[in-house]
């Protein structure tokens, strides 16, 4: 168990370590200049004087070792279009909204996924089979991007029904929870189903109906418990996913997270600010995964031996 946690460590950093390296070559391809028009106000020296106090006017390859010194330093320097903001204070004040963002809609869709996949396996080839499925497919076909502006309008500007942008109460969080909710919980559903019409058709499921269990029993002792296994190992990635995928539904909403920093940056070409939330959203997908694997392989020995670990 200790070399597969080691593997999964180093698989991890080295993960990290790539993602870092990509954003810093992404940030060169960038077109435009980081500074926006205030270069076109500047006299030549004074550009190279604020290039030199960025550090930018050095070969990228000392660029690149300065950036990872000050990553592995928690130093993710300051906004080039607004100096006197730091990149991690940004994240203190925008993560928050993301992470409550995120617990809101991956508490609806579990729930709401795991009854919508138990109903469907239960009645398999159904009419509630069939409807289950039919959102499972509408929640995937259709993306958090499409269905956010779609809500927005609709129940927000043209019904009046909740409040279409802000986060300001709970009525402002309930369109950006459901546009970010429906896309996961189609997927749970359809996970559950599958794991559920598997386990029903074990043999110890036949067996316990022959004992006479009750059906009720059958399934909520045996079936649910066991089909649920694969759908548990999931939600670790799944919340880190919509932790970090809130991009677009929080600039439709106007939510105060990393999302709308993190576009508003890439509008600007703010080069610390878009390197500085792409890593922290990174570490924290590679963190719930690593999390995961381990519980994962702490629960079920095969994975880890299967993978060389002891």
């Amino acid at each position: 168990m200790f070399r597969y946690i080691l593997q999964r460590l180093l698989y991890a950093l080295i993960t990290l370590w790539l993602i870092v390296t990509l954003t810093f070559v992404l940030m060169k391809l960038l077109p435009g200049d980081p500074f926006g028009e205030a270069v076109l106000k500047m006299t030549k020296e004074n550009y190279q004087i604020l290039l030199a106090q960025y550090g930018l006017d050095k070969p990228y390859w000392q660029q690149y070792l300065i950036y990872v010194k000050n990553i592995l330093q928690g130093d993710l320097g300051v906004s080039f279009q607004f100096p006197a903001r730091d990149v991690a204070d940004m994240i203190k004040g925008g993560f928050p909204a993301s992470l409550e963002l995120g617990l809101y809609s991956i508490s609806i869709a579990v729930v709401f996924g795991l009854l919508l996949g138990i109903v469907a396996s239960l009645n398999h080839n159904k009419w509630q089979d069939r409807t289950a499925m039919f959102i499972a497919v509408l929640g995937i076909a259709v993306p958090s991007f499409v269905l956010g502006p779609i809500i927005a309008y609709y129940i927000g500007n043209k019904w009046h029904l909740l409040p279409p942008a802000l986060w300001k109460g709970p009525s402002y969080k309930i369109l950006p929870t459901l546009a970010l909710t429906f896309g996961t919980m189609a997927n749970v559903a359809r996970m559950m189903r599958t794991s559920m019409l598997d386990v029903l058709n074990q043999d110890y499921i036949k067996t316990a109906k022959a004992k006479g269990l009750s059906g009720r029993t059958v399934v909520w002792r045996h079936t649910i418990r066991n089909a649920i296994m694969p759908v548990v190992t999931i939600i670790g990635p799944v919340f880190a996913g919509l932790i970090t995928g809130t991009v677009v539904v929080e600039q439709v909403f106007s939510v105060p997270g990393l999302g709308k920093q993190l576009v508003n940056a890439i509008y600007s070409n703010d080069y610390t600010v878009i390197s500085g939330l792409t890593v922290f959203y990174s570490a924290i997908l590679i963190f719930v995964i690593l999390i995961t694997d381990i519980l994962y392989g702490y629960i079920d020995p095969r994975i880890r031996l299967g993978k060389g670990g002891k």
